[in-house]
């Protein structure tokens, strides 16, 4: 789709079930708010919702940009299986979106969890080389800390391991690594903003064009449900504290832009914008920019 002079695609990985009572177990909203949004986003029968790894690919002020590569191939994380050893056309399919790896300009991560960095790095010959040969990644300064196995206050994470070194450091060491602090403005179109929360410094990517907005906003929602009620979360946040009032403030930002939001995990349509229904902020799947 275009959003104003952008041109925005989705690179898929993988869709899995999830478990939505994991976030709330109250029917009687999960009825009100989700009903009537398209069949991935609940299952009654199962408790489920259809839990996307996609990218998404921008094209605009001259640059190829990637946020949030997914999780990657090969990869063996140990705590979720769903992830491990995967062997997914994910570069093919980036290629098909009009971006082959050596095309793109850019690389950013909302954060460091895996299936947000994975394809930083490629598998070649045993070693772990940047995938995207011609790219800056981006990376945020307390982001970038709060996972360097170098900063002694680091807090560990059994989801998450070997994610720096496997797909941060192969990129820092190559001379492609930019640590930037937030705000922090990659072209007149595209800034990376702090959304912290789910994990120290988790950012967001906003695209201002043609007087049209959009956030990318990674995991700052897992499901529309949070627009709803902000204190809803999936388990591992950082600062479950933080994260709710990021949500908070980025649901009256939404509302007050009508911006698009365009999350790291929604399933289809993979993004919309925000709406009242008898005073209660809902989610519009979808629609024209």
């Amino acid at each position: 789709m275009k959003i104003g002079a952008a041109v925005v695609d989705r690179v898929e990985e993988q869709t899995f079930p999830a478990s939505l009572h994991a976030i709330t177990q109250d029917e009687e909203l999960l009825d009100r708010r989700v009903g009537s949004l398209p069949p991935g986003f609940w299952d009654r029968a199962s408790g489920k919702f259809q839990f996307s790894c996609h990218s998404w690919l921008l094209r605009v002020d001259g640059l190829v940009v990637v946020v949030d590569p997914c999780t990657g191939n090969g990869r063996r994380l140990g705590q979720a299986p769903v992830f491990d050893d995967l062997d997914t056309p994910y570069l093919e399919r980036l290629a098909e979106a009009g971006a082959p790896a050596e095309k793109v300009n850019l690389v950013f991560s909302t954060h460091l969890h895996h299936d947000h960095c994975g394809w930083n790095v490629r598998l070649d010959k045993g070693r772990w080389v940047p995938t995207f040969p011609n790219a800056v990644y981006l990376f945020t300064k307390e982001e970038y800390r709060r996972w360097d196995p170098a900063n002694p206050s680091r807090n560990p994470n059994t989801f998450n391991p070997n994610v720096f070194d496997q797909c941060v450091r192969p990129v820092v060491a190559a001379g492609q690594a930019r640590v930037v602090a937030p705000p922090y403005q990659i072209s007149s179109s595209l800034t990376i903003e702090p959304a912290a929360g789910h994990t120290t410094g988790h950012a967001m990517l906003r695209l201002v064009s043609e007087g049209v907005r959009a956030y990318f906003t990674g995991d700052a929602f897992h499901h529309p449900v949070q627009f709803a009620r902000p204190e809803l979360h999936l388990p591992g946040c950082d600062d479950l504290a933080v994260a709710t009032e990021t949500r908070r403030s980025l649901v009256k930002r939404l509302q007050e832009e009508s911006a698009f939001v365009l999350p790291a995990h929604f399933p289809s349509p993979h993004y919309g914008r925000l709406g009242l229904d008898d005073s209660e902020v809902c989610f519009l799947p979808g629609g024209a920019p």
